[in-house]
C-alpha cells in the first residue's frame, strides 16, 4: 500500500495564488493541479482526490510531491503552447517579410509576384530555415500584416511584342464588329 502523502504547509501567499489560479486561470492543467493541492491541504487523501477528479492516485501523488518540492512553479505547465519548438526565429521572420516585399523579378526570378510556395522555396534556398511549411509562411506574413495577392502575370511580360498583343489593333476590332453583324 502506498504511503499517504499530503501537501506541505503553504508559504508566501501560495494559498491565495492557488485560489486565484483555480478561479481565474485559463490553463486547464494549472486549474486541476491547484484543485489537487488545495484538496490535499484540506485533508483529503490521494485516493479520494483521484476518485473525485477522475485521475489516478499515482498522478495525484506526483502533483503533490512536485508542489512540496518546487512550490507554485510546479502548478504551471513547463510547456507553454505544446507541440514542436519553432523552427523559424524572429530574425528569420523579418528577413522572410523583407523578401516578400521585393518583386521576385528584381532578384532574377521569372515571375512578378510571390506565391506562398515560391516564397517558401526562396526562404529555403537562402538558408533561412532547412524547411518550412506554406502554412507557417502564411502565419508569419499575417503576423507582420503582409498578404500575398493573387499573381496576375498578364500585367507585365518580358515579351517584346507584349504591348502590341495586349492592346488589340483597330483592324482586329473592326473584324470582330463585322463578324457580329453577319
Amino acid at each position: 500500500m502506498a504511503k499517504r502523502v499530503f501537501v506541505r504547509n503553504f508559504r508566501d501567499n501560495e494559498e491565495g495564488r492557488l485560489l486565484r489560479t483555480l478561479r481565474k486561470s485559463k490553463d486547464v492543467v494549472a486549474v486541476k493541479r491547484a484543485e489537487i493541492i488545495i484538496s490535499s491541504a484540506q485533508g483529503d487523501g490521494a485516493k479520494e482526490i483521484a476518485q473525485r477528479l477522475h485521475f489516478t492516485s499515482d498522478y495525484i501523488r506526483k502533483v503533490i510531491h512536485a508542489f512540496n518540492k518546487d512550490g507554485m512553479k510546479s502548478v504551471f505547465s513547463k510547456y507553454k503552447n505544446g507541440g514542436r519548438p519553432r523552427k523559424i526565429l524572429p530574425e528569420h521572420e523579418s528577413e522572410l517579410v523583407e523578401i516578400s516585399m521585393m518583386p521576385p523579378n528584381i532578384i532574377g526570378l521569372p515571375f512578378t509576384h510571390w506565391s506562398l510556395e515560391t516564397l517558401r522555396d526562396e526562404a529555403v534556398k537562402r538558408g533561412l530555415v532547412p524547411e518550412i511549411s506554406i502554412e507557417t509562411v502564411r502565419k508569419v506574413l499575417k503576423l507582420h500584416r503582409r498578404s500575398l495577392q493573387r499573381t496576375k502575370t498578364w500585367k507585365k511580360s518580358d515579351d517584346p511584342e507584349f504591348e502590341e498583343k495586349k492592346t488589340p489593333s483597330k483592324d482586329c476590332i473592326k473584324k470582330q464588329k463585322e463578324g457580329k453583324r453577319k
